[in-house]
């Protein structure tokens, strides 16, 4: 798929965007870009070209979810943060939202997904990759842990196999900058629905009985396919994952 051949370019060319670009020769004023982020480029224009976006955001409050994060990579000898507990929660939607992760078959119909297949991306400076998080809804949440986990070691090492690269049905995109607030990802070609995961920031809340605090705050993005998707559906997904977020306790049984 277009994460597939998107990660593997990145990888025969050792880097991706400005880091990897190149001067043409001397003179031209013309800087060329890699051959890796010449294949994003191919990806980004199949998408605009062919899948009619569109976008919504959600405030969710991460409070509770950072505070459960710490604790169980504590107990779990994994580490857990934000993409962790939304690859799990998103991968538990499967049934719920089928046609989030199903794969067009032309602009009328869409081939339902057997399982949640979540692409996540990694760029740790050599190159953007989307390694895939297999049957994310039914895996305890150590073992997803486990997987990202290799996914960052593997995209330093560049050690990727080429089966962590493919068959993904839903993207989650990272922006962990702590300057970033909001992102609109990109709906790759074959997929439907795209989301993102921007930095927590800090914002004060009134609180009951009065007086304030101060909760940690994300805006969760879903950009989509709006031949299938609509608004009311997207919200309704976000909806869910914020409930999934603000009660981050439910299943913490599971290794």
């Amino acid at each position: 798929d277009g994460s597939g051949l998107l990660a593997h370019s990145a990888e025969r060319d050792g880097g991706s965007g400005l880091a990897a670009a190149r001067t043409a020769p001397e003179g031209s004023g013309l800087i060329e870009p890699s051959r890796a982020q010449r294949r994003v480029a191919e990806v980004v224009e199949e998408s605009h070209r062919d899948i009619p976006p569109a976008f919504t955001v959600m405030r969710v409050d991460v409070t509770d979810a950072l505070g459960f994060a710490r604790q169980e990579t504590r107990r779990l000898r994994v580490l857990i943060g934000l993409p962790e507990l939304l690859v799990r929660a998103t991968g538990r939607l499967l049934d719920r939202f089928p046609l989030c992760f199903a794969t067009p078959v032309d602009g009328r119909r869409a081939r339902r997904a057997a399982s949640a297949e979540v692409g996540v991306t990694v760029d740790v400076g050599g190159g953007m990759f989307v390694p895939v998080v297999r049957d994310a809804g039914r895996r305890p949440l150590g073992e997803i842990a486990g997987d990202l986990t290799r996914f960052r070691r593997a995209a330093l090492d560049g050690t990727f196999r080429e089966q962590d690269l493919q068959g993904g049905n839903i993207m989650l995109t990272l922006h962990t900058d702590a300057a970033v607030v909001m992102a609109v990802p990109v709906v790759f070609p074959g997929q439907i629905c795209a989301l993102s995961l921007a930095a927590p920031r800090p914002e004060v809340v009134e609180v009951r009985g009065g007086g304030f605090a101060v909760r940690k705050v994300i805006l969760l993005g879903l950009a989509y396919d709006h031949r299938f998707v609509n608004g009311r559906d997207s919200a309704e997904f976000l909806g869910a994952l914020r409930t999934a977020l603000e009660s981050p306790g439910d299943g913490a049984s599971e290794r």
